[in-house]
C-alpha cells in the first residue's frame, strides 16, 4: 500500500469518514496534548543500508555469553541440546496457535499431552495443564485455586517465595477479598512455628517454595502435614524444576498444588523471555485447574486421538464458570519443555540435577577458603545459596563486573534484613575454571577495600 501524499488523496480518506481536514480529524485531542513540531525521523534509507545500521546497533548488546555467570534468582542457564531449538523452529510448532479444531490440531495437542505426562512426572502430581504465561501468574492462579479448595479468604505465603512472585499474586488478589500474610523466615528458611501461630479460621492454604528464593530446601512434608490437619492445601512453588532430578519431588513431600516456572527446561535466559508457567494438582483437584488440559481419547474408528478435555479458562465457556482469565498460548515455550525432558531422560535429567549441585557445593568451598566469604544461611541447598560481603553487595557485585563476571544477585532490596547477601548460583554449564576465576578476582576486590578501610 503507498501512503497518500498530496493535498487532494488526503481529503479523499478524509471524505469517506465524513471529515473536511485534518484539524478535525484530530480534535478530540486536547491541544496541550499535540507535538508542535515535525517528528525528528530519520531519512529513509535503502534496505542494504538498514540492514548495515541495525547490525550497528546490534554489535552494542552485552551477550550474555562473553561473560562468566553465576546469576540466577529464578532465571537460569543449563546446556540446551541443539535438538531442542531445531525441532521447535518447525513450522507445525512455531506458528500453531491454540488448538481449537482437534482433528486440525492434532501434533500440536499430542505434544502439550506429551508436555503434560512429564511436567506430572516430574513434579510427582496426577494431572498438569498446558502452560502459563509464567512462574508467577500460575502460583498466582494456584493461590485462587487454594480458596476456591477450602472456601476460606487468607493465604499464607512464605518470605522466601520468589518477591517478584510475590508481587504479581498481591496484584492479581487485589479486589479479590482474598489476603496475603507474609511468613517469617528462620535461617533463611520458612518458620514453621510462625506458620502455627498465624492459621486461623480464614486461611485458605500455605504457599511454600523448596529451593527456596534463598537457595535453602525446606522441609516441605512437616508443612504438609499440618495444612492436613487444618484441612487446606499446600502448595508449592517452584523457581528451579531440574532441581527434582535429585531432591524428592512436591508430590513426593506431600503437596497438594505444585505451580512454578518452566525456563530451566530447554529456555534460555534472553531477555527476560518469553517463560513458560506450570500448574500440576493431584486428581481430587482437576476441576478447579485454570487453563486447559490435553486428554487422549480414541476416535470413531478407534484409533488413538487427542482432544481439549477440560478447558476452564474464559476464552473457552462462561465468564463467571471460568477458573482463570488467562487467554495466551504458551505452547511453544512448553513443547521445548516436553523435547528436552524427552532428550535428557531419567538419566540426563538426574546427571544435570547432580551436576548442579556438586559444582555448586565445589564453588561454595572454594570461594570460602580462597575470598573468606562465608554461608550467610546454615541449611541445605541445591545449586544456588548466599553469600555474605563483607562490603556492599551493590559495589561487590559492580566490581566483578567490571572484571567480566556476573558474580550473583543482590538480597538488599528486596530483603533489607540480609545486608551484604549476595545470591549465586551453580549450574552444570559453569567451569571449575569460571570457578577458580571467580575467587581470583572477589580476592582482589576484597583486599583492595581492606586497603582503603585502612
Amino acid at each position: 500500500m503507498i501512503l497518500p501524499h498530496t493535498e487532494s488523496e488526503i481529503k479523499s480518506m478524509l471524505s469517506i469518514v465524513g471529515l473536511s481536514s485534518l484539524e478535525e480529524l484530530f480534535r478530540d485531542i486536547p491541544e496541550e496534548a499535540r507535538l508542535k513540531r515535525d517528528l525528528k525521523l530519520p531519512l529513509p534509507m535503502s534496505e542494504a543500508e538498514l540492514r548495515k545500521k541495525f547490525k550497528t546497533l546490534a554489535n552494542k548488546n552485552h551477550q550474555l555469553d562473553d561473560q562468566i555467570s553465576f546469576l540466577g534468582a529464578g532465571v537460569y542457564r543449563h546446556h540446551i541440546p541443539a535438538i531442542v531449538p531445531a525441532l521447535i523452529s518447525r513450522g507445525e510448532f512455531a506458528t500453531a496457535y491454540t488448538p481449537y479444531q482437534a482433528e486440525a490440531s492434532q501434533g500440536t495437542l499430542q505434544a502439550i499431552y506429551e508436555y503434560q505426562s512429564l511436567i506430572c512426572k516430574l513434579m510427582g502430581m496426577e494431572a498438569a495443564n498446558a502452560s502459563h504465561y509464567d512462574g508467577s501468574t500460575a502460583l498466582a492462579e494456584a493461590c485462587f485455586m487454594a480458596a476456591e479448595i477450602s472456601q476460606k479468604s487468607e493465604i499464607l505465603i512464605s518470605r522466601a517465595i520468589h518477591p517478584h512472585y510475590r508481587q504479581v499474586i498481591q496484584t492479581y488478589l487485589k479486589g479479590s477479598g482474598i489476603s496475603l500474610l507474609e511468613i517469617p523466615l528462620e535461617e533463611g528458611a520458612t518458620s514453621k512455628d510462625e506458620v502455627k501461630k498465624m492459621i486461623s479460621a480464614k486461611t485458605a492454604g500455605v504457599v511454600l517454595q523448596s529451593p527456596n528464593f534463598l537457595g535453602c530446601i525446606e522441609d516441605t512434608a512437616s508443612f504438609s502435614e499440618l495444612c492436613k490437619q487444618h484441612s487446606f492445601p499446600l502448595v508449592a512453588a517452584v523457581n528451579e524444576p531440574l532441581a527434582y532430578g535429585i531432591l524428592k519431588s512436591p508430590g513426593e513431600v506431600g503437596a497438594d498444588i505444585v505451580a512454578g516456572e518452566g525456563q530451566s527446561l530447554g529456555i534460555p535466559p534472553s531477555f527476560g523471555g518469553p517463560h513458560v508457567g506450570f500448574i500440576a494438582v493431584k486428581q481430587q483437584y482437576i476441576r478447579k485447574l485454570p487453563g486447559r488440559l490435553v486428554g487422549m481419547t480414541l476416535d470413531s474408528k478407534g484409533v488413538p486421538a487427542f482432544t481439549l478435555t477440560l478447558q476452564a479458562r474464559e476464552q473457552h465457556i462462561r465468564r463467571e464458570k471460568a477458573s482463570s482469565n488467562i487467554c495466551t498460548n504458551q505452547s511453544l515455550c512448553a513443547v521445548a519443555n516436553a523435547v528436552y525432558l524427552s532428550v535428557l531422560g531419567k538419566q540426563g535429567v538426574q546427571e544435570a540435577a547432580r551436576q548442579c549441585y556438586h559444582k555448586a557445593h565445589y564453588a561454595f568451598q572454594e570461594w570460602k577458603k580462597e575470598t573468606g566469604l562465608t554461608l550467610l544461611f546454615k541449611t541445605h541447598f541445591f545449586h544456588e545459596f548466599v553469600l555474605q560481603s563483607p562490603i556492599k553487595s551493590e559495589k561487590f557485585l559492580y566490581d566483578m563486573e567490571k572484571q567480566g563476571i556476573l558474580a550473583g544477585y543482590s538480597l538488599e532490596k528486596n530483603y533489607p534484613e540480609f545486608p551484604g547477601g549476595i545470591l549465586l548460583t551453580v549450574t552444570e554449564v559453569n567451569t571449575k575454571e569460571e570457578i577458580l576465576n571467580f575467587s581470583k578476582k572477589a580476592q582482589k576486590i576484597l583486599e583492595s577495600q581492606k586497603c582503603l578501610n585502612r
